[in-house]
């Protein structure tokens, strides 16, 4: 049914506050490895995030332990996420650093999200990359095929950036979209992967509290009793830095559109209901949980799959069965196919040996119909099953700093996207450090 609409036209004169050679709009793990990245090749870049910090679902969804993308000894994900993983482990205190030496190429699970702000801003300044916080994007503006400004909403109203190449890490694709690019949302029904709120919880007494199998055979029972009502058949929670603390990432949000601000709203508050059930859960029915307290909280429900932008290069999850490898790969994964069910309870995972990987190619990063667009977001040219081996963050930072790779190129070869060749935009990220 069709909604009830007002007439409305806005037209006035906005400042333009920057003028650039790339613009990467938004500060999550895509966008800070696009924006690192760019600057280090000598362009000039400038950063929009919506937020007052970078960091996206690491930080504001406080999605804060990293899936593993490692072969059996290396990380895949270099050289900015590792840069960004030791800047953490920087913060870290001496005890901590002590109990959990730096390697960069062992899985890192545990993260701080406020860590995680400082150590990508400092990443990010030392690059030379301009930020602005606290800009909503708003709508772009474009003549002869081309996005001239990003237009954003601040504190100070409108107002626009000018760029000669825009990178989108909004991670839902709304650059792409207002720009006009063709979208894909989620699987055949168009529904996609549950939102989820995460959230930690502290004073937990670890010599009382059971493993992860003692508190999820608990939940069983609780569930079978009728005690906890949650779509979800098992606790899915992560260890933290601390013995006393434990992160969950196991509310689910079904049937919610992450780019509709009506079912977004509806989402926040229906996450926090069920963080509400489980704490309760928790003190009430499992052993070292009864004092426990919550100890911090996804400032923005957790969001796995939104929009896909369609590229000149669409690839599918066979892909990952082939273990395809590519001569225009820009970043590799063995993450497993991870589809938590969009309409209700259960997971389907597919694994892959630790010794093996597939390859994302360059031209998913390119939207059609588009000619100075870039994808440095989850939101690439992927259907639905490989995109859900894909969105991990590690990855994302790898697909960001080959966005920001290629948009450098652009600026300094004066090409659009899409007549870039892509096996040059590989050789270029291994020359600074790639794992390709």
């Amino acid at each position: 049914m069709m909604k009830n609409q007002i007439s409305y036209t806005f037209q006035n004169n906005i400042p333009i506050i920057a003028e650039t050679d790339v613009l990467v709009v938004g500060g999550g793990p895509g966008g800070f490895g696009a924006g690192v990245m760019a600057a280090k090749q000598g362009v000039k870049v400038v950063l929009a995030e919506r937020y007052g910090a970078p960091g996206g679902m690491a930080t504001f969804g406080e999605v804060t332990p990293f899936m593993p993308n490692h072969t059996e000894k290396q990380s895949m994900d270099k050289p900015v996420f590792t840069a960004w993983r030791k800047r953490m482990w920087e913060y870290f205190s001496s005890q901590e650093k002590e109990e959990h030496p730096f390697n960069s190429e062992e899985l890192a699970p545990y993260l701080s999200k406020d860590i995680a702000i400082l150590a990508m801003e400092d990443l990010l300044l030392e690059a030379g990359v301009k930020i602005f916080y606290h800009h909503t994007l708003f709508d772009v503006k474009k003549e002869n095929g081309k996005i001239t400004e990003a237009i954003f909403h601040s504190k100070s109203g409108l107002c626009a950036i000018r760029a000669k190449i825009f990178i989108d890490a909004t991670g839902d694709g709304d650059l792409a979209a207002l720009a006009g690019c063709e979208v894909e949302t989620g699987n055949d029904e168009g529904l996609c992967q549950p939102m989820t709120t995460c959230f930690k919880i502290d004073h937990i007494d670890p010599a009382g509290k059971p493993s992860w199998e003692g508190i999820n055979a608990i939940y069983k029972k609780c569930k079978e009793e009728g005690k906890i009502d949650c779509l979800r058949q098992s606790i899915l929670g992560f260890n933290t830095l601390h013995n006393d603390s434990l992160h969950f990432n196991t509310t689910r949000v079904v049937k919610k559109n992450a780019t509709d601000g009506v079912e977004l709203s509806e989402a926040e508050i229906e996450g926090r209901k069920e963080v509400r059930k489980f704490i309760a859960f928790l003190r009430e029915n499992v052993p070292g949980f009864e004092n426990a307290r919550l100890q911090s909280l996804a400032h923005h429900i957790g969001v796995r799959e939104s929009r896909r932008i369609r590229g000149i290069v669409y690839q599918t999850s066979e892909d990952f069965f082939n273990r395809a490898k590519y001569d225009d790969g820009i970043a590799r994964i063995n993450y497993p196919i991870d589809i938590h069910n969009p309409a209700g309870g259960g997971t389907v995972m597919k694994y892959m040996e630790r010794s093996q990987w597939y390859e994302i190619r360059y031209g998913t990063l390119v939207p059609l119909k588009s000619e100075n667009l870039l994808m440095g977001c989850r939101a690439i040219s992927l259907d639905h099953a490989l995109h859900s081996s894909a969105r991990i963050m590690p990855a994302v930072c790898s697909f960001g700093q080959a966005a920001g790779m290629a948009a450098a190129m652009c600026v300094k070869e004066n090409v659009v996207p899409a007549s870039l060749d892509g096996k040059k935009v590989r050789e270029a990220l291994k020359n600074e450090g790639a794992f390709l």
